[in-house]
This record gives C-alpha cells, sequence and structure tokens, in this order.
C-alpha cells in the first residue's frame, strides 16, 4: 500500500497511449440529436489510492488507469458516508446523507420523495438499469419503491447493452461487490502478489496475517478492474464509447478497522476517474479539487440536458471536466450514523468530520459510546469492523496497546490530524494548546455546515437515528 499519489509524465503518456486503444475517437464531435450515455461503474469498499495510476505498486488496475488517462483522475473524492447504504443514497439522491432520514443508516431505507437522477433519466427518456448490487443493503419498499432506486435490476450488462434500442440513450449502475469481505485467503499470494512488498498502513499491526489479507483484498480489486475491462469492450464493439459518460468510483473505503464506518481517509477517500468520448476535454488531467460523490448526480442530469433539483446540495463536476468556470471547494464534509445492529438498543455512533488539504477534524457525537460497536463478551464484538484474520489477530493483542485502542477504544469529542505529517491519521492532535485555534476554527465551520443543511442531530432530545428500523439482522443475538 503505497500513498504516494504523484504520476510520473512517462507513466501518463504511456497511459495515455494505451488509452487511444480503447478510445479510438476521443474528442470528436457527436451528433446534436444523440443524448449522452451515462455508465457507472461502482466498486464495493475500494480506498484511495489503491489503483496503478495513482502510484500503488502492488495493485494492478490497467483497465481503471486507461480510463483516467482518457479523461480526468481525481485525488480528492469522498464519499458522503463511509458505509454501503448511506453513500450509495447520496450519490442517488445529490444529498449529504442526515437529510434522508432512514436513508442515513446502513440496513434502512429510501423515501421516495429523496428525488434520485436515475428516476428523473428514466422520465426523460433514458433506458435505466442496474446490475449486481444497486442501493443496497436495505428495504426499499419501506421508502415506497417498486423497484431498486438504482433502477431495473438486469442478471448481465451484456444483453442489456445489446438489445437497447437504436439510439435510446441508457443510465446503467454496474455495481460490483469487490472488494468487499469476505475473502478466499491466501488468493493474493496464488496470484503471484509478494506480501513482502505491502507497506502495512500506521493503524494495522505490521504483520505477514496482515499482508496477506491485504494483498486478499488486492486481488478482488484487480477482479473489479478485469470487470470494468469487460464491460468497456461491450461498449466498444456497440459503438456505444464515444457519447458515454464512464464514472468509476466505491461506495467507501476498505473493510478494515479503522477503515470502513470511519471517518478517517482510509474509510472516505475514493478512487474516482471519468472519460468520455466526446464534449470533454480534460484527457489526461489530474483534478486536485474536493469531490464528494454527492456531486455525480447532478453532473448526470447536467450532461442530459436536464434540470438539477432545488433539493440537491452537490454541484455538477461538468464545467470542472470541460475545463470551464469551476468554483472550487477548500473543504469537504463528512459523517456517518447507524452502520451495523452492533450495540445494545441499536444505536448509532455518530460522526461528522470537516476535512481541507491541511487538516482532518471529526467530532464524535457521543464518545461515551464505542466506536466499531460493543465490546461483547460472547459472539461477535465491536461488530463495525468486518469479520477477518487482521481483526482476528488485533483483538488478540493488548488492550492497552495503541494500534488496538485506534481500532474499538472510546475517542474523544474531536479529533485533529495533520494530513502531510500523519496521513494514516492515528496521532490526534486536538488537546495540544498548539491546534487549539485549529480546532475551534474548524469546528466552527463544521458546525456552520450543519446549520445550513438542517442537521436533525442538532436538536436536542433522541437521537433521531437511533429510532429507525433495522432491516437486516442483529450481529449477535445477545443484543438488546
Amino acid at each position: 500500500m503505497n500513498h504516494s499519489t504523484k504520476i510520473g509524465s512517462l507513466q501518463r503518456l504511456l497511459l495515455a497511449s494505451l488509452a487511444l486503444w480503447l478510445f479510438p475517437h476521443f474528442g470528436q464531435a457527436q451528433p446534436q440529436n444523440k443524448r449522452p450515455n451515462i455508465l457507472l461503474i461502482l466498486a464495493d469498499d475500494w480506498s484511495f489510492p489503491h489503483a496503478g495510476i495513482y502510484g500503488d505498486l502492488t495493485v494492478k488496475t490497467p483497465n481503471f488507469d486507461r480510463v483516467a488517462s482518457s479523461g480526468v483522475l481525481f485525488s480528492e473524492a469522498y464519499v458522503a458516508a463511509p458505509s454501503c447504504t448511506p453513500s450509495r443514497a447520496g450519490i442517488l439522491t445529490g444529498r449529504y446523507v442526515h437529510g434522508l432520514e432512514e436513508g442515513a443508516n446502513l440496513w434502512g431505507s429510501l423515501n421516495k420523495s429523496f428525488v434520485t437522477y436515475t428516476a428523473l433519466l428514466e422520465q426523460a427518456g433514458y433506458a435505466v438499469a442496474y446490475q449486481e448490487k444497486g442501493w443496497a443493503p436495505g428495504d426499499h419498499t419501506q421508502g415506497g419503491y417498486t423497484h431498486n432506486p438504482a433502477g431495473h435490476r438486469v442478471d448481465h450488462f451484456k444483453p442489456f447493452f445489446e438489445n437497447l434500442p437504436e439510439n435510446q440513450p441508457f443510465c446503467f449502475w454496474y455495481g460490483s461487490r469487490d472488494p468487499h469481505r469476505p475473502y478466499t485467503e491466501g488468493m493474493g499470494k496464488r496470484a503471484g502478489m509478494n506480501i513482502s512488498d505491502i507497506t502495512v498502513p500506521a493503524f494495522l499491526p505490521d504483520d505477514d496475517i496482515v499482508k496477506s489479507d491485504l494483498a486478499d483484498y488486492y486481488y478482488e480489486v484487480q477482479r473489479f478492474d478485469y470487470d470494468i475491462g469487460s464491460i468497456l469492450e461491450v461498449l466498444q464493439r456497440k459503438k456505444l464509447l464515444d457519447n458515454t459518460l464512464i464514472v468509476i468510483t466505491s461506495d467507501n473505503g476498505m473493510p478494515f478497522p479503522r477503515s470502513k464506518a470511519n471517518c478517517y481517509d482510509s474509510g472516505t477517500k475514493v478512487p474516482l476517474a471519468m472519460a468520455m468520448g466526446s464534449d470533454l476535454h480534460s484527457a489526461g488531467k489530474t483534478e486536485h479539487s474536493f469531490i464528494n460523490l454527492i456531486d455525480l448526480a447532478p453532473t448526470f442530469l447536467e450532461l442530459a440536458g436536464l434540470d438539477i433539483p432545488a433539493s440537491y446540495q452537490g454541484k455538477s463536476l461538468l464545467p470542472l471536466i470541460k475545463n470551464t468556470a469551476f468554483e472550487r471547494r477548500e473543504e469537504i464534509y463528512l459523517e456517518r450514523e447507524r452502520h451495523a445492529y452492533v450495540r445494545n438498543h441499536n444505536l448509532a455512533y455518530p460522526m461528522r468530520a470537516i476535512r481541507n488539504h491541511s487538516f482532518l477534524l471529526i467530532e464524535n457525537l457521543f464518545p461515551d459510546r464505542y466506536p466499531a460497536g460493543d465490546p461483547l463478551t460472547d459472539g461477535n464484538c465491536f461488530g463495525d469492523i468486518d469479520a477477518s484474520p487482521t481483526k482476528d489477530l488485533l483483538l488478540n493483542m493488548e488492550p492497552s496497546r495503541k494500534i488496538y485502542q485506534w481500532a474499538v477504544g472510546k475517542r474523544p469529542k474531536y479529533e485533529l490530524y495533520h494530513i502531510s505529517d500523519d496521513p494514516d491519521q492515528v496521532n490526534n492532535l486536538a488537546d495540544l494548546p498548539a491546534y487549539k485555534k485549529t480546532v475551534k476554527a474548524m469546528a466552527k465551520q463544521l458546525l456552520h455546515w450543519r446549520e445550513k443543511t438542517k442537521d436533525p442531530t442538532l436538536h436536542k432530545g433522541e437521537h433521531l437515528f437511533d429510532t429507525y428500523p433495522y432491516y437486516g439482522k442483529k450481529m449477535n443475538p445477545l443484543l438488546n
């Protein structure tokens, strides 16, 4: 795992040359009466910077790299929440998840009153479909839907593209289940990865068990990348690439302790690349603006020539990727509510966070609760962390060790991390006198965002997100 984001000019030149094979007509004008297609390829639990083009020396992602070299590669893309269901709800609705009621929780529902880009595109005549994992996990019927909010389910992308009526635009969501756990242990090593070359982040034990687990994660990232190539090959054969906006990203970070379901970069920062064969003139560009995936919905609607609903809080990225005027963000806002059913009385662990180029500030709204779930003595303890060899190793350590506490221990109200000095975000500076002004200023910005976006957690009384139904299963039957 390499945190370098520097991309050598020679590497970009080689990738751009390879991209000509994939996008041979990049930049050529298309007929004006042909509405653009939209393809969203969404990984499940893939963290930045785990792609070759970002400088990771272990994982091989040639198809993602080629798409990025044909369009725009983003170095500062973040999910709305580091948890599958709310992250996907944010993508669909263009809204921060604290404004989506039950949609802010894993295994919740999404009310149909929140306007999705998929519904608007279908009303405008687009063929809207998804494969594998759409908006999930949750119960879409509780929100008034008769089908998944991501579209109409298809078994495989190939017949969908091959049977499209001529000139009908499509909006297709390919929701991979990779690199979500469980993994087949040892697949990374069997695929030829040298685990001694893997750098373990500071928040995980530096152990061969962890390195092998990371190699298995990398293996599934590579399997996801293979799927990207398979989809693009079909589009190329059908001559659909030139008029299709391709977006490749992830719903949240990798399924390891202190990553997924956390507001640290390893949980919220994700790969993102966009490319299109016409109209977009940014081939080979790396964009360093802060991007929230709630920006995708307004981007898709503007590309299709539709009005963007006033309820959307994301902003279209078309001006940015067309190299026209774009108001760049100076910071990004992050959050999470209830992940799995892992605390007595089904309590959430709410976080709000603000991230700029220098610092990450996290506010833990209920620091008396355990961030990874209750420490149960029987069954699945700390259940917000996915079961894995890494988790088993970590939980067998002495609880007094920092690396154990970083994963499962209670956290203070505020956490402050210096990005360049502490990329793995393990050294909390919030209580140091030298950083008091920074904490105060960023906390004020965070509060202003919460007020502006009408965060219901600002109201006194019962925490709203604790009260919503959970449509999955308890992680442990002993929980109340």
